[in-house]
């Protein structure tokens, strides 16, 4: 009998190891399904986005590596040089649906990047490549004449946030907003996956509380109060990297309505328009 139980727990020991493995298996392979949800756009999509939008026009950049970068930028004309804001989109998104946000930013240059898979921009997503295409739009954007080069925002969303974190730490910008922002993605995903050793399998990490010492500048986080994605503490423990000035506000709102809630348009309009 004994002989019998004993033998039953080890093949129930066994059972439990192979489910976690197999768990962990998953979660390696499949992380990139889990992490990026590229959203592709036609190019009769995209001209139907403009016709409903005659404030943008496409913005189209070819990265080093011979990668078209697509996105939007708002056409202007301008005698004197314009404030730039540079959004990056959360992992979800398609940039066009910020376009209705143009209206608190209407004396400044809007610039709304797709990610390499979303929109027009061709390509697959990864960390690596979202960080140098940041700062290679950044440096393309800069150099237009219609720039005011002393004032250039970046605007970051969920996990644009790391994007726009990354980018402030290694280019001049004038105040960096973070929508829902964390300070890790090992960290995020722990949080949904406590049992599970993410920091040996995540190959995209998005370590923003590494960037955040480096950056001297202006940082205002936007967070959600119900936010059942990214917690309230990975967003404070970013802000407690930064070295530059930081503000906060918490919203009353999820990880999705927060986008469209007045307040965080309105504050970020605020903060732009006291600098000028």
């Amino acid at each position: 009998m004994r002989h019998r139980i004993l033998t039953y727990l080890k093949i129930f020991t066994a059972s439990i190891v192979v489910v976690y493995l197999s768990l962990c298996a998953f979660l390696y392979v499949k992380q990139e399904d889990l992490l990026f949800h590229p959203n592709p756009k036609t190019l009769a999509e995209i001209q139907k986005i403009l016709s409903a939008n005659p404030e943008f026009d496409t913005l189209n950049l070819v990265m080093k590596d011979g990668t078209k970068i697509s996105g939007y930028i708002s056409s202007k004309n301008s005698n004197v040089k314009l404030p730039l804001i540079i959004y990056f989109e959360g992992n979800t998104e398609e940039v066009s649906h910020v376009m209705d946000k143009q209206k608190y930013f209407e004396n400044c240059s809007v610039a709304l990047i797709n990610y390499r898979g979303w929109g027009l921009s061709e390509g697959k997503p990864s960390e690596k490549t979202m960080f140098s295409d940041a700062v290679e739009v950044y440096d393309n954007l800069k150099n237009r004449n219609n720039i005011d080069t002393s004032r250039i925002y970046v605007i970051g969303r969920s996990i644009g946030t790391g994007v726009a974190t990354y980018l402030s730490s290694q280019r001049k910008v004038a105040e960096t907003f973070l929508i829902t922002p964390y300070d890790s993605m090992i960290d995020v995903a722990q949080d949904q996956y406590p049992y599970v050793p993410i920091f040996m399998l995540i190959k995209h990490p998005f370590e923003s509380y590494k960037y955040a010492p480096r950056i001297t500048s202006r940082m205002m986080a936007l967070i959600a109060k119900h936010d059942m994605t990214i917690s309230a503490q990975r967003s404070f423990n970013l802000i407690q990297a930064w070295s530059g000035k930081t503000s906060w506000m918490e919203i009353n709102a999820d990880h999705s309505s927060i986008m469209n809630n007045e307040l965080v348009w309105k504050k970020i309009e605020e903060n732009i328009n006291e600098k000028k």
